[in-house]
């Protein structure tokens, strides 16, 4: 493949962590117990060109926050889950997540723990696709989605995902009891919470029967809210992310649309593989020639998916065994469409941020 005679890879950035916030549950069940409100940040965050219905918004900081878990963890004796702990950098900052699992009583009245995987991932995905298509509000200030579940079915279904209401509802359930623990490299805690921070109704006996076609609801993670309050967002095409077959093709298209706001045919993204296994919450194989084959296999869905035109790997051996691969940096060039949409996501990005600076939101 051709290398190309420039790379950026991701540039630091001023990053504001949220406050330190304590998990607290609220006793608050049905969406007539809040104040709702449908401020301007969330006019901006649902606003769309028409030619824009397949895209949705990747948040700042919160979206690369390695919190699901892609592999089976299994029980021993049907014990509980230790917290997973991982450490990851956004924008060269150092973090590390701890991800304690969800309690979720089973159909056999067993209580389980579990981690949230990729269908708890696309069903967030979801629901913000719906937030992002005129259902969105705020409750008590909390940026929010209504929805039923056959709307949310649909939704998946619509990108090739077909889970039924059950799994669905397990999700929606998993997303709720499963808490993340942010802290500095140097063991600060800024941030505590629950993936959602409310699911109505919060029990799943409460969505038997009428829940099914009745208006739920999902409160999102603070630091969604405080990404669409401050504008910190950007498009990104989700019909393409959606239909991705591949783990690492999902998350490297969501870093990319966030972070690669300059790409164009004559500019390369640039990534380690080690980053990309640190970052995306992966589980490394023994060797990393067989973790490069498997993101191989994902850059090759993104070149068919036309997000990439092309990549070349450079590898990366132990300077004491030649034949030892230790790492690589994969150079990627943008495919025309991926770099047209950056363009677009640039004059939206800049449009929200004149907006909420004009009016002091």
């Amino acid at each position: 493949m051709k290398r190309l005679t420039k790379a950026v890879k991701d540039k630091p950035a001023d990053i504001s962590a949220a406050p330190p916030k304590s998990v607290v549950k609220s006793p608050k069940k049905r969406i007539d117990d809040y104040e709702l409100s449908k401020p301007v940040q969330m006019e901006l965050f649902e606003s769309l060109l028409p030619d824009d219905k397949n895209f949705s918004n990747t948040i700042e900081f919160y979206d690369f926050c390695p919190k699901y878990v892609y592999w089976r963890i299994e029980r021993l004796q049907d014990k509980f889950l230790d917290r997973l702990e991982r450490d990851f950098a956004c924008r060269g900052v150092e973090y590390r997540i701890s991800i304690d699992p969800a309690k979720i009583k089973d159909s056999d009245g067993v209580v389980r723990d579990y981690f949230p995987g990729v269908v708890e991932e696309l069903v967030e995905d979801a629901l913000r696709k719906l937030a992002v298509d005129g259902h969105g509000l705020f409750l008590d200030d909390q940026a929010a989605v209504t929805f039923t579940l056959y709307e949310l079915q649909h939704e998946l279904s619509k990108t090739g995902h077909t889970y039924s209401l059950e799994q669905i509802k397990k999700a929606l359930m998993v997303c709720v009891g499963t808490t993340i623990h942010l802290t500095t490299s140097g063991g600060e805690t800024i941030f505590s919470d629950h993936l959602f921070e409310t699911v109505g109704l919060n029990t799943r006996e409460d969505w038997k029967g009428q829940g099914k076609k009745t208006k739920a609801f999902v409160r999102f993670n603070s630091l969604v809210t405080k990404s669409i309050k401050e504008g910190n967002w950007r498009q990104f095409n989700y019909e393409v992310s959606m239909r991705f077959k591949h783990i690492v093709s999902r998350q490297l298209n969501k870093r990319m649309s966030h972070n690669f706001t300059q790409a164009n045919l004559a500019t390369n993204y640039s990534i380690a593989l080690s980053t990309m296994l640190r970052d995306f919450g992966l589980t490394p194989y023994k060797y990393m020639r067989d973790n490069l084959r498997h993101v191989t296999k994902a850059l090759e869905e993104m070149v068919e998916k036309k997000v990439i035109r092309s990549y070349e790997v450079s590898d990366i051996y132990d300077a004491a065994r030649k034949n030892k691969l230790v790492d690589a940096v994969i150079n990627i060039k943008p495919d025309l469409n991926f770099a047209g949409q950056t363009i677009r996501a640039n004059m939206k990005h800049q449009e929200v941020k004149y907006l909420l600076q004009k009016d002091q939101i």
